[in-house]
């Protein structure tokens, strides 16, 4: 009995974690399922052969980890995951920054395949077991795609590989922004609402080849341009998906912070997860923090209560209780749809559904979505007592920000702080 309340209690407090592990890791929620329960089962069995206790999460880890494996060694005879499982991004994405993968359509399957496995991340030894044939074969029909990607770029695309997107040589850094914020209206729509899938976070979709910028608006003037863009796959314990870096110009200072955020993503055809992030990777003297989502305080990519399995793409309908003006929610980190509404940015006009996420007392962003599922632009509110208490506002910009739009969501006032319009909508 004591044994049984010790694993209970341990696995209760590592829970979150390892079934976060199996969901990102497996292609669907149900195969996940399934082996969750396989590793509780493991663990429960193999629980009186642990001797350190306090070595209970890296151990319950490695039976997910080898759990995972014999999955996918079951369906496909590999660790490695089938082709057939993974969602074709070259079909899938639309946008027009996908420049290594409009690149690949053009090639032969065979060539295009092999470098499709490169880019997410597998090993020359890994495709050979994937398509069955030899090492040597793999490098030298390596050589011959890669030859006949570059045949088929322009100079200026050959130029951008050349030297790498996190180099960013071009000197435009307000990205084509205008200083004074463009007119903007939004005006409710008479469409129907409209369900629609949207991988868009923080203004970029995490595919490799990606870029994207936002201009951020206070006062009406351009204050900051950042720049997001995927340059390669990543692989964090185990899980692959991509990574996400961020530039950030300073309109006023006129200085390019390089590599402001960093962080990696996985994207699948269900979730947008984050598998972790780089923190202060600066030249100031602060540590460089390294966090994953194996950490249990790790600030995932949440819906509401939901830390394990990552924030929906499918935006559907879900709207909050309003009373006299007032918003009622019953969990942060959810999206609360507000509705459809037609905005306007300068000459260009959108369809979108409207919907707010509260983080925790703090802030709350205001979203709008196209129907390609493309973030247009967002407002991003303050409470009171958190802008009120921040150092990095000026007394001057708090009295401003004091009388801008508002909204109360809890009986909690929120001001409206800034507007942050994508490259996307320009």
């Amino acid at each position: 009995m004591e044994q049984e309340v010790s694993f209970e209690a341990l696995l209760k407090k590592h829970r979150v974690v390892v079934e976060r592990y199996i969901n990102f890791r497996l292609p669907s929620t149900f195969d996940a399922d399934d082996v969750i329960q396989e590793t509780y089962c493991a663990a429960y069995i193999g629980y009186e052969k642990l001797r350190n206790k306090e070595l209970f999460k890296p151990w319950i880890l490695s039976i997910a980890r080898n759990q995972c494996n014999l999955w996918f060694r079951k369906k496909y005879g590999s660790e490695l995951l089938s082709l057939d499982a993974i969602p074709d991004i070259a079909d899938t994405d639309t946008t027009e920054d996908n420049t290594v993968y409009q690149v690949l359509s053009l090639l032969s399957k065979e060539y295009a395949e092999l470098l499709k496995l490169t880019i997410q991340g597998y090993k020359q030894s890994d495709i050979a077991e994937r398509l069955n044939i030899p090492v040597g074969t793999v490098k030298s029909r390596l050589h011959y795609a890669r030859k006949q990607f570059r045949s088929m770029c322009t100079p200026e695309q050959i130029m951008m590989f050349e030297k790498g997107r996190k180099n960013m040589p071009k000197k435009d850094h307000p990205c084509g922004f205008p200083e004074d914020m463009p007119a903007l209206i939004t005006e409710p729509s008479s469409r129907p609402f409209f369900e629609v899938k949207c991988a868009d976070e923080s203004f970029i979709v995490p595919i490799v080849g990606n870029k994207n910028s936002e201009g951020t608006y206070r006062r009406n003037k351009l204050a900051l341009v950042s720049t997001c863009y995927v340059p390669k796959a990543a692989v964090i314990h185990g899980v692959k998906g991509v990574k996400v870096c961020r530039d950030t110009y300073n309109v006023k200072a006129d200085k390019l912070y390089k590599n402001e955020s960093v962080w990696f993503s996985q994207l699948t055809d269900e979730y947008i997860r984050d598998l972790g992030t780089i923190a202060c990777d600066s030249e100031d003297d602060y540590p460089t923090g390294i966090y994953t989502f194996l950490e249990e305080d790790y600030d995932v990519n949440v819906n509401g209560n939901d830390r394990v399995h990552g924030r929906p793409l499918l935006i559907n309908e879900n709207p909050p209780k309003i009373v006299d003006d007032r918003i009622y929610i019953d969990e942060y980190n959810i999206r609360y749809t507000m509705g459809n509404f037609v905005v306007t940015i300068g000459e260009r006009t959108f369809e979108t559904v409207k919907f707010i996420c509260v983080r925790n007392n703090y802030y709350i962003t205001e979203n709008y979505v196209d129907t390609n599922g493309r973030l247009v632009f967002m407002r991003w509110y303050e409470s009171v007592d958190c802008f009120s208490q921040t150092e990095w506002y000026t007394d001057d910009f708090k009295k401003y920000i004091a009388n801008n739009p508002k909204l109360v969501v809890n009986d909690i006032e929120y001001c409206l702080v800034e507007t942050r319009i994508s490259e996307y909508a320009l």
